[in-house]
């Protein structure tokens, strides 16, 4: 017996309907966070270990290998900005531009949350 397989959902990822609640809080953060996203985006790899225009910070200490993603960049700077008490040319324009450039780290990569490991 074949297999219909146009008889099958597709589970799609909503990236655009996530944006809808951000969208109705403030269309400055809303453009900021995609324009963050999307030069995320290009600026690195398609998949984990893809060659990419960002570089990964990976380094080794003793038996442990730190590897800093693109998306940890991004919330540096937001908490390096908020816990100095300074602000941005653009203050939502900006937040909104970091906030969707972490997201894109987080939720385009599986392997965003590995950034402590043990060296073997």
């Amino acid at each position: 017996m074949k297999k219909l397989h146009f008889l099958k959902p597709k589970l799609v990822k909503p990236k655009f309907f996530l944006g809808i609640p951000l969208a109705l809080f403030s269309l400055e953060i809303y453009f900021g966070a995609i324009f963050g996203y999307f030069v995320a985006r290009f600026l690195s790899g398609k998949e984990v270990g893809d060659p990419a225009k960002i570089k990964s910070l990976a380094f080794n200490i003793g038996k442990y290998r730190f590897h800093f993603h693109h998306w940890f960049y991004g919330l540096g700077i937001l908490a390096f900005v908020l816990l100095l008490g300074l602000s941005f040319p653009f203050p939502q324009f900006s937040f909104g531009f970091f906030g969707g450039f972490i997201f894109q780290g987080v939720y385009c990569y599986p392997d965003w949350h590995k950034i402590l490991m043990k060296r073997y």
